[in-house]
Parts: structure tokens; sequence; C-alpha cells
């Protein structure tokens, strides 16, 4: 009869890893978009104040009316300290650049790149005695970079894509000091998960350092795994892991090889705990000096190509082929520059609009992407059948659940553009997920809100209803 055997981190190397748990994990998009889009155009105010507003807005999310004020309060501690959307100085709140670009550009797989990109053990996301026993514990750990060197490792052991779960992760390198510290590094725990694998282990979970003090009982395996799988599903979110199976396994999103790539090469750590590591002791009050250092730290990346979504190889070859015959009546040349691309949404907008309209004009070469720095308010010139023409603003949404989103930003200059316009100036609401690409159309925003069929706050955020306007699938070309 053979004997099971286990696995479990020697005691001595046993140190868990933790961050802020979202109570709205399971909302974690919708929530993060919804947050973001109101805040943006706040103002810098007294602490007091701006957590005030805040919590109003908290308090307008779903069912949250209902909710107690210590709810609130610890959504609002969630929001600002994992995900980083309040800068503070000197006692002054303000909305932070992650939050303001997430309303800008509503890609929520970007958000999701810039948080995992400067999320590390130790930082500014934990209370900050947990930071001092991370610190004493040795522990300098960027959990996306090396999960991602972890599943490349594997690849190069196996010969065939690698994946790991949540718990393989956890017990052979979340919890585990010999890694967090940097002593063990990515290729020898893949050759660790491939030998446990090999042997069938069953992980053990009674560590004493996780035993309820007051009721002797231990954690859960899902409660001691969800650390590790929180940044797993993270990096699906930020679509550089895709998961299967019932119990997930996650593995490389080959196709996002730009962000990942950027990922791993480019090593930024927050230096301003380095100097206690050698320290005799660490107070409180020294660590919490350095919170705003490490909100600042948090919303100091911004315009990273690699991050921004981007339109697949067929698919650039399947619009420039569009785009190219049309585009030659208005110049004599055969060759489709790159600038009549725009950014992600609106080149799918500008194929969908060449195809809304190849059978019924001939004036397809009118229909254009206008340049950023001309600020005439709309993104695309584009054309009705048989005459007449249409201005489109593009708004867009991409995340990988279907969320229940139904606002978006506009400048005053859009706004003031849309009145001048009336009729002929449309918002395509572009909404891209994992169930597929469709857009909701308003034209004549303004006819709309003076209708009372959408609303629109002092900051220009626009909520709209189905009276608003019409959802349609948006068109694509066939491979």
């Amino acid at each position: 009869m053979s004997v099971m055997k286990t696995y479990r981190i020697p005691d001595e190397y046993f140190f868990r890893l933790h961050h802020v748990r979202p109570r709205f994990k399971n909302d974690v998009e919708e929530v993060l978009l919804y947050v973001a889009t109101s805040i943006s155009e706040m103002t810098v105010l007294p602490e007091k104040e701006f957590n005030n507003e805040l919590n109003k807005v908290l308090f307008g999310f779903k069912k949250n009316a209902t909710s107690t004020q210590k709810t609130i309060d610890n959504w609002r501690t969630e929001i600002s300290a994992l995900f980083g959307f309040i800068q503070e100085t000197n006692g002054f709140l303000q909305p932070s650049l992650m939050a303001k670009r997430l309303a800008n550009n509503q890609y929520l797989d970007e958000f999701f790149n810039y948080f995992l990109f400067s999320f590390q053990y130790p930082g500014g996301h934990i209370v900050n005695y947990n930071v001092i026993k991370q610190i004493e514990a040795g522990v300098r750990f960027k959990p996306c970079q090396f999960i991602l060197n972890l599943l490349i490792e594997g690849e190069k052991l196996t010969g065939k894509p690698f994946s790991i779960t949540a718990e393989e992760l956890t017990q052979c390198a979340y919890f585990d000091l010999r890694v967090t510290t940097g002593k063990r590094q990515a290729k020898e725990v893949a050759k660790l998960i491939l030998k446990n694998r090999t042997d069938k282990v069953e992980y053990e979970y009674d560590y004493e350092a996780l035993k309820n003090e007051r009721t002797g009982e231990f954690p859960s395996k899902g409660d001691t795994n969800r650390y590790a799988g929180d940044i797993l599903d993270y990096m699906v979110l930020a679509n550089l892991l895709q998961h299967k199976g019932t119990g997930y396994y996650y593995y490389l999103n080959v196709e996002n090889k730009e962000a990942i790539n950027f990922h791993l090469q480019n090593d930024v750590w927050f230096d301003e705990y380095d100097k206690f590591y050698n320290a005799d002791s660490i107070t409180n009050p020294e660590i919490g000096a350095l919170e705003e250092v490490w909100f600042d730290y948090v919303n100091s990346f911004d315009n990273i190509e690699a991050f921004a979504p981007h339109l697949e190889e067929q698919e650039v070859e399947n619009i420039s082929a569009l785009i190219q015959e049309y585009y030659s009546r208005m110049k004599e040349d055969r060759k489709v520059p790159t600038k009549i691309f725009g950014d992600y949404g609106e080149t799918l907008i500008l194929a969908h609009e060449y195809l809304r309209t190849k059978d019924g004009s001939n004036r397809q070469h009118l229909i254009n992407k206008i340049p950023t720095p001309l600020g005439v308010g709309y993104d695309l010139q584009s054309i009705e059948i048989p005459k007449n023409k249409r201005y489109i603003e593009v708004k867009t949404t991409k995340s990988r659940k279907a969320l229940n989103n139904n606002r978006f930003k506009l400048t005053p200059n859009e706004w003031d553009t849309a009145e001048t316009l009336g009729d002929n100036y449309f918002v395509y609401y572009l909404v891209i997920n994992d169930e597929g690409k469709n857009i909701f159309i308003i034209q004549n925003p303004i006819k709309q809100f003076n209708s009372g069929n959408l609303k629109v706050d002092k900051n220009l955020v626009v909520e709209f209803s189905n009276k608003s306007g019409q959802w349609q699938k948006l068109l694509e070309i066939a491979n």
C-alpha cells in the first residue's frame, strides 16, 4: 500500500504574504470604473471633505445605498490603499493619475497592467506594522514579474506551455521566504512544482503561523491560497494570463507578448524602504512617513505603450486593406499611412464606418480620423447615406467581464461641439469584453439630455439609458 506524499514549507521559511482584499472582488472591474469616472474631476480637498465626497460616490453604487457606514469606509480604504486611486499632500487629497487615466480611457486591462507593474512586497498598500514585518523578514518580492518568469521557466523545462494553480504558487513560492527574499529563483520553483506533480503530493495547510489564536482552527485551503490567487486573477484582467479548468490553471497569454516583455524587461522597485533592511529597529511613524511617497510612486508611471490595447496583426492587415481603395481616392497613394489609425477603439469604429456605408455610398474616402491636436471635439469624420457628414466621438470600455456600465466622460470641448453640430454629432460608446464587441450609438446628446433621456453631472460625466440611443453589434471584417 503506497503512502500519500505530502509537501509543506519548512517552518523556518514559512512567511505569509498578504495584501488588502477588496470586498468587491467579484465586481472589481465595474467598481473601479464607476469610482474612477465619479471622482476623476474632484478638486483637491482636505482629507475629511474628500472622504465625504467619495463616500457619496460609493453609496451610489448598485445596492450600497443600504450599506452601513463601516462597509463604505472599508470600500474607500480598499480602493485607495490597494489600487492607488488617491494621492495625498499635507493632509489634502485628490484623485490620482491611476484614477484619471482609467476614467478617460476606460481600458481596464491597461489599468491592471499599471497596477501590477508597481505592485510589490513590501508596499504602502498594507498597514505600517505589516510593512515592518516584511522588511524584518527580508522580503523583496515583485509577484507579477516572478509569475511571468515562473511560467516561462516551466515552459523551457517541459517544452510545452506551462500552467500553475493558486495552490502551487502559494505553497511553492508565495509563502516561502526562500523565494520572496530572492534566494530561490523561478527556475527552481518550476522544478519543484513539476516534481510535486510527478510525486502526486498533497499540500499541507496546518501551519502554526496561520492558526487562529482564539479558535485554534486553521484557515481553509481557499482562504490560504486567496492572496496568490488574487494576483493571478489581476494578471488575467491585465490580459497577461489566461486560465482554464475548474481548478483554474493559469498560463501565459501569448497574444500579449509586448506587455509581458515590458514587465520582464523593466525592473522597477520602490526603494524608500531599503534603508531599513539592516536597521536595529523600525518604528511605525518612520514607515508611515513614506505613505505619501509610495502613492506618488505608484502614480508616477504613464504613457507605457505596451500596456495600451492593440489591434492584432490580422486586424491591422484587414482594416488596412479595407481602407486602402477608398483612401487612394483622396490622394494618389495606394499605401495607407499609419496616421489614419487612431487608438484601439477609434480604429475599430473607423472600420465599422467603412463597413456600414460600403454598399450605399461611394464617398468612403471622406471617412477619416481627425488628428488629436486639432481639438475639434470629435474623433472621426464619417458620412451619411446618401449625403451629409457624421461626426463621431468614440468612447470605449474594455474589460474581461460584461459590465453593467452606462457612464462615460465628455470634455467641455466635446460638449460644445455636440451643441454646435446637433443631429450630425454622434457618440459611439464601444463596449469590448469576452462576450463580444457592441456599440451604443447616441445621436445628438444635447437633444437627448434636454429630453431627459440621459443625465450629465457638473463634471460632464454622462449616464445614458436605453432611450438615449440604440445598441448595435460592431461590424468587423471576417477573416
